[in-house]
């Protein structure tokens, strides 16, 4: 048997073997989500697995570098994750990146991230054709006030 990783031993069970499914997988990780380390959660986002990487470019605490590198996963799901990480200091690009993805489960993810300056929401309110501008309007609408008229009309207020 091939020998994995450490962060891939969880309470001394194999993640993968035949005993310990994807789903349990998925689960440890979310337990051990404070304690992952840079390093662990580098070799999380280098996985096989597009859903242990989707978890890894969701982690707040996953380095920027990782993070860039994910933009251009071949997984949408993994692009979803990272549409999805609340990292506060997430380079504005990176969104700028994901906001032209051509999967709608991308975009979706990240009019839902509150964290994606509404400028961005915006510009994605506005694509009339598209099926996701009217959940764009409907984030930029949900603030009351002026924002909620400009919402409607796909623009940010402020």
């Amino acid at each position: 048997m091939r020998r994995l990783p450490s962060p891939f031993i969880h309470n001394g069970v194999n993640m993968f073997s035949e005993n310990y499914s994807r789903q349990t997988a998925l689960a440890s990780l979310k337990d051990m989500d404070e304690n992952l380390s840079d390093q662990e959660l580098v070799q999380f986002a280098r996985s096989d697995e597009a859903m242990i990487r989707a978890a890894a470019a969701a982690h707040p605490k996953t380095p920027l570098t990782i993070l860039l590198k994910l933009t251009r996963d071949e997984s949408a799901t993994v692009r979803a994750g990272l549409a999805r990480n609340p990292r506060p200091d997430m380079p504005e690009d990176i969104y700028i990146d994901l906001a032209t993805d051509r999967t709608p489960e991308v975009v979706y993810a990240l009019i839902a991230n509150p964290q994606v300056p509404d400028a961005i929401i915006a510009k994605l309110a506005r694509k009339f054709g598209k099926e996701y501008s009217s959940a764009a309007r409907e984030r930029l609408s949900s603030k009351g006030g002026a924002a909620k008229v400009f919402g409607k009309l796909g623009i940010a207020a402020g």
